[in-house]
């Protein structure tokens, strides 16, 4: 059935209370506050992420100052790489993630080429050390800075020590023995592995949209779907029907998804890479912003011998559907 309020504020990142977000120019111009510090993208906010922060947040509160997030817009990658991965969150997803995530505050420095080439001197001297007074910091045992990732952990530690600045290097979380790490959820996501994605998320993988028009054929077979127009920067699941969950105008519907163009329609106009059907939802869709979180795959994409095969085995898709999460909506309060 339905999931209960809790994790589905988890699933579309709307739990605990929001801190603010702002520029770490900003917190310079508002005066310097002693505070613990935990650096990353923070791509998908995975459970690596999640015990990083927790680190950082209970450090903060046993030296008794505030406990801050200090993150990057854009992804580094995205300036630094000539092929730079697709995405696991929105900006806006990445931010709120953070901003609920238990520490005072979080400060986005705007990564640009110049920031790139700068060693842990310069970035901590010249853009983080003006605007907070550093107790300590709290990486992942992986993290880099500057050109060619020189600035090491170990590197970073040697010139922090003197200064009376503990820098903690987090080994990274485990599963399966291996580490988790936003390349490897993206690789899980793109090979159809969606459970092993959504374990290392610690929730149910998460993709935003507008509802636009499509072929216009769902409702003459029965099941209308919502054409969603993501960003095509973000990683979706491998080709594939899905049961998931879709959040419109602060309601959640079981929907039935299908992720990648429909063989036996491809060519068609208003074909869609991303279709959701939203189970016991009544009303127009169009241009209304939706968010559908995936729980389970169901079966890959496939061609059919006709048409009432092919609806035979969507409605099926449907049905396994409902049987998971009903056929009501809920509002999330």
């Amino acid at each position: 059935m339905m999931p209960d309020m809790s994790e589905l504020k988890r699933d579309f990142i709307m739990d605990g209370e929001r801190v603010p977000v702002r520029p770490l120019t900003d917190r310079a111009a508002g005066g310097r506050v002693e505070a613990v510090v935990a650096i990353g993208v923070f791509d998908g906010f995975h459970v690596g992420h999640r015990a990083l922060i927790d680190a950082t947040v209970a450090d903060a509160r046993s030296r008794g100052c505030r406990a801050v997030a200090l993150t990057f817009d854009p992804d580094p990658d995205r300036v630094v790489s000539t092929h730079p991965a697709r995405r696991l969150l929105s900006l806006a997803d990445r931010m709120d993630a953070l901003a609920t995530s238990g520490v005072d505050e979080v400060l986005v420095i705007p990564f640009t080429h110049e920031v790139a080439s700068l060693d842990h001197v310069a970035f901590f001297s010249d853009m983080v050390f003006p605007a907070l007074s550093v107790a300590s910091i709290h990486v992942g045992s992986d993290f880099r800075l500057g050109a060619g990732g020189a600035s090491t952990v170990e590197v970073i530690r040697d010139w922090c020590s003197p200064l009376g600045i503990d820098a903690l290097g987090h080994d990274l979380v485990l599963d399966c023995g291996r580490p988790v790490s936003a390349t490897r959820i993206r690789r899980n996501l793109a090979q159809g592995d969606l459970a092993a994605a959504n374990h290392e998320l610690g929730r149910r993988y998460l993709v935003r949209g507008t509802v636009t028009t499509g072929r216009g054929e769902g409702a003459g077979m029965g099941f209308p779907t919502a054409n969603v127009r993501f960003d095509p920067e973000q990683q979706l699941p491998s080709d594939g029907v899905y049961a998931g969950l879709a959040l419109v105008d602060g309601a959640v519907w079981p929907a039935a998804v299908n992720v990648g163009l429909p063989p036996m329609y491809r060519d068609r106009i208003g074909s869609a890479s991303l279709e959701a059907n939203l189970i016991g939802f009544t009303g127009d869709l169009y241009g209304r912003d939706i968010a559908i979180a995936f729980d389970e795959r169901l079966r890959p994409s496939c061609t059919f011998p006709t048409v009432d095969a092919l609806v035979e085995q969507v409605l099926r898709d449907i049905e396994l559907t409902r049987d998971r999460f009903g056929s009501r909506g809920v509002r999330l309060a």
